[in-house]
């Protein structure tokens, strides 16, 4: 019997092509969020599910689909998957780590120039028919990142991709890591401690129960006037709440790709802030990079089908000791 795969997300026609030679397919292609309803029915007789960020893979989930044999997701992080059910239920989690690293590094450094160099906000003034004026020594000034130092929270790959990036500018770099590495051209330091010393912090932790706000009120009350906020990670590492009060009462200023709520709701109050770019999760977002996690995701999923080892598992464990 072809196994049955639901599709989460729209998919180039290409790959959908290449995936129904193989499989049945149920594929979701509205550009909005898959409703649950809707996945709960497609999945009840499913043998896997190919899936990214944007649709929760749920414990509820998992129990209401007894043919299920594999996920494969098309993303590194896994937290929008209940990844101790599937555990649990003997399911293997597909990934597709490693393949993102530099184009999610190269998006925290367009970050930083941008909000530092005042980049966004610039083009909003010359769209608008501001630029009345001559040069001036006081025209939209900016800040170097090569006089920055700038602070690497979390030195995984791309931790450290950025950390090497933003070293070649000539910035000064400092670094925490929940377990000690050393990172050559980094400076390692207490995480308070880089929090009150950074001109720049770029975030690029997992999303964990630990991680959870780990960028929280005290740590952003502790940042320099001025200082430059990079999220890249994920949006629940950092407490949205207490760095909308730090960014509205002008103390920082913030490049986010990701955030608590996404899509982000149009009644945030982070739209309405001028010391912030905003950007829709683009960290991924590369022609080369996207057709890398695609592939990667496919050979995830024809792997588990065929009840091989999954190449990228994010759940390991699952396959016992060995």
């Amino acid at each position: 019997m072809t196994p049955h795969v639901v599709v989460t997300l729209p998919l180039p026609a290409s790959v959908l092509d290449e995936l129904g030679r193989s499989y049945r397919l149920s594929a979701w292609s509205e550009t909005g969020p898959m409703p649950d309803t809707t996945l709960q029915s497609w999945a009840a007789d499913a043998d896997a599910i190919l899936c990214s960020l944007g649709t929760p893979i749920t414990a509820t989930l998992l129990a209401n689909s007894p043919r299920l044999q594999t996920i494969s997701s098309i993303s590194v992080g896994v937290d929008h998957i209940d990844l101790g059910a599937a555990t649990r239920a003997g399911l293997p989690v597909g990934h597709t780590p490693d393949v993102l690293v530099d184009s999610t590094a190269d998006m925290a450094v367009a970050l930083m120039l941008s909000v530092m160099r005042r980049i966004v906000e610039a083009d909003r003034f010359v769209r608008a028919g501001e630029w009345g004026q001559g040069w001036s020594t006081d025209f939209f000034l900016g800040t170097d990142l090569s006089r920055a130092t700038v602070g690497i929270v979390g030195l995984g790959p791309i931790g450290r991709a950025v950390a090497a990036r933003v070293g070649s500018f000539g910035a000064r770099v400092i670094g925490w890591n929940r377990t000690v590495r050393e990172v050559p051209g980094v400076c390692a330091v207490d995480l308070d401690d880089l929090f009150a010393e950074a001109d720049v912090i770029s975030v690029h932790t997992a999303a964990t129960a630990e991680t959870r706000h780990l960028v929280n009120r005290d740590r952003i009350g502790r940042m320099k006037p001025g200082a430059v906020l990079v999220n890249t990670a994920r949006g629940s590492v950092v407490d949205e709440t207490a760095l909308v009060d730090a960014l509205a009462a002008g103390k920082i200023r913030a490049g986010l790709d990701v955030y608590e709520q996404e899509p982000l709701p149009q009644d945030s109050p982070l739209l309405g802030l001028d010391n912030v770019v905003l950007v829709p999760h683009l960290g991924s977002a590369t022609a080369a990079t996207r057709q890398a996690m695609m592939e990667r995701a496919s050979i995830n999923l024809a792997s588990g089908l065929r009840g091989e080892r999954l190449p990228w598992c994010a759940n390991p464990e699952v396959y016992g000791p060995g």
